[in-house]
């Protein structure tokens, strides 16, 4: 009997008469649970791909132009440090085996249409580099320093020169899941972007037909790996031949026809999408990070900040952040209760920039997006967004309460319409993130000699200095209560990491 380790691939090759990209069905059942999958065409023939998630022996019946197969393969434990596709729950995320999931994602959209070279040279720099997510197209992409021509195409085309969405071309998929599969094997989720608007070859104004066959190519071909996610478009709203019917239509599509529930998002240029019940978490475009708070709260949802601005020198707004901005900006968000992905936009004359086709890293901002990323996994927990201060009031309260400066802040912003009003809260409250034994306070472009804690009497905290740009963490108190002032550096990127070590809060 044939062994598969847990969120690994069992496939069958086969041949049929019937003719189309996606062709026969799979059922596979264990302890009475039954998965069904599809068989996609991969050349002169057909294979069908089934991603186990329990161990144990698995039945199976595949069912194509006529015929009918049955068989049973056994399924071990995942190998050391394999968790299984990553899943939303709450504000954050975990494996399938409930390990912990912080995402620390960066941008390489076009990085597998580039030469073979500068793809080796990216899987390189991902091998030194602390990110756990990947930002991909599947489509190639055409804008400023994206000018060269890819090898070869999704589809073939047509006699008349137009994609023949029916007839995917399988040296385009076999190397996309290819690298796919090596990302994996780095422990790097990929985050396919499905639809883009950057376009000169026409996939941007497939007909809808054409592209509900597309999605279920992806999904028979592409879904078996433990480490796809899928990401409906880059900044949608900039998509014109696709209105948001069209979009909800392909994300239930994804929800209903995706056997392992892979997550779901769709990322915006101006105007974030709609909440919907296919979408399994938010991919934001902003520099404004700290409307991840608002976020939160209008989707229920975990919120990542997919573009927030790139490191880089080119002369885009976007994409000529200093190091230090970029850092601020990931501190900033996470503080907000959300996660960000890291993108790099140094000039070339050669056109190989980070965020587009990959090759090296060259910023100051990885480094200490890794020294995020370790004092964040050194905590026990995920971490929500802390409580305003008390003298900013509650939307859902009507007066200030007693001994609140009712002829000050609090009297102007009950006044203000309700939307205003929480920007406002965003925009004076503390970037302040918890859980019941941590606090991290990030004091962002600000300078303060010093800053007041006001911690329980009966309790007792460590308390930490974070610089975020040094990268140094130094205990300023091992136990502390009630009021403490904190000598601090004065000086901008500063954070404050709280430990209650015992007693109340």
């Amino acid at each position: 009997m044939q062994t598969v380790d847990q969120y690994g691939i069992f496939e069958l090759l086969f041949t049929s008469g019937d003719e189309g990209p996606v062709v026969g069905e799979g059922i596979f059942s264990k302890d009475g649970k039954e998965y069904r999958v599809k068989g996609f065409k991969d050349g002169d023939a057909y294979r069908l791909r089934f991603m186990p998630g329990e161990t144990g022996v698995w039945n199976y019946t595949v069912r194509y132009g006529g015929a009918e197969e049955a068989g049973s393969f056994r399924c071990a434990e995942a190998p050391a440090g394999i968790h299984g596709p990553v899943r939303a729950t709450g504000f954050h995320f975990r494996y399938d085996d409930g390990e912990r999931y912080l995402p620390f994602g960066t941008t390489c959209y076009a990085w597998t249409h580039q030469s073979e070279e500068t793809q080796e040279a990216t899987l390189r720099s991902l091998d030194a580099a602390p990110f756990n997510k990947l930002r991909m197209c599947i489509f190639p992409k055409h804008m400023p320093y994206n000018h060269n021509e890819p090898e070869c195409f999704p589809f073939r085309k047509k006699a008349d020169g137009t994609w023949n969405v029916y007839e995917p071309d399988p040296r385009f998929w076999r190397h996309l899941e290819k690298r796919v599969a090596e990302l994996a094997e780095k422990g790097i989720e990929a985050d396919l972007i499905l639809f883009h608007p950057y376009d000169r070859w026409g996939f941007s104004t497939l007909s809808m037909e054409e592209n509900l066959v597309y999605l279920d190519y992806c999904v028979a071909r592409l879904a078996a790996y433990r480490n796809v996610w899928w990401s409906l478009a880059n900044e949608y709203d900039v998509v014109t031949a696709r209105k948001t019917e069209d979009w909800n239509r392909f994300g239930s599509l994804l929800a209903e026809t995706d056997p392992y529930h892979h997550l779901i998002s769709i990322h915006q240029c101006f105007t974030p999408f709609p909440k919907a019940d296919w979408m399994t978490h938010c991919s934001m475009q902003t520099g404004l990070v700290r409307n991840a708070l608002l976020w939160r709260e209008e989707y229920q949802r975990p919120v990542i900040i997919d573009e927030c601005g790139y490191e880089g020198d080119i002369e885009f707004g976007w994409g000529n952040l200093s190091a230090f901005e970029l850092v601020h900006r990931c501190w900033t968000a996470v503080c907000a209760g959300a996660y960000v992905t890291h993108g790099e936009t140094f000039y070339r004359e050669d056109e190989v920039l980070w965020w587009a086709k990959g090759g090296v890293l060259r910023g100051e901002s990885v480094v200490r997006l890794r020294f995020l990323k370790d004092v964040l996994s050194g905590l026990p927990r995920e971490l929500d967004p802390f409580p305003p201060p008390r003298w900013l009031p509650n939307p859902n309260e009507s007066k200030p309460k007693s001994g609140e400066d009712a002829d000050g802040i609090v009297s102007a912003l009950l006044k203000m319409p309700e939307a205003e009003r929480n920007r406002w809260r965003v925009a004076l409250s503390p970037a302040v993130v918890e859980s019941p034994d941590y606090r991290l306070e990030y004091l962002g472009r600000t300078c303060p000699a010093f800053w007041d804690l006001e911690l329980s009497e009966k309790g007792r905290y460590r308390v930490e200095i974070i610089d975020v740009w040094e990268m140094t963490r130094r205990v300023f108190a091992e136990e502390a209560s009630g009021r403490v002032r904190v000598t601090l550096p004065a000086k901008e990127g500063i954070a404050l990491l709280i430990t209650h070590l015992s007693g109340e809060e």
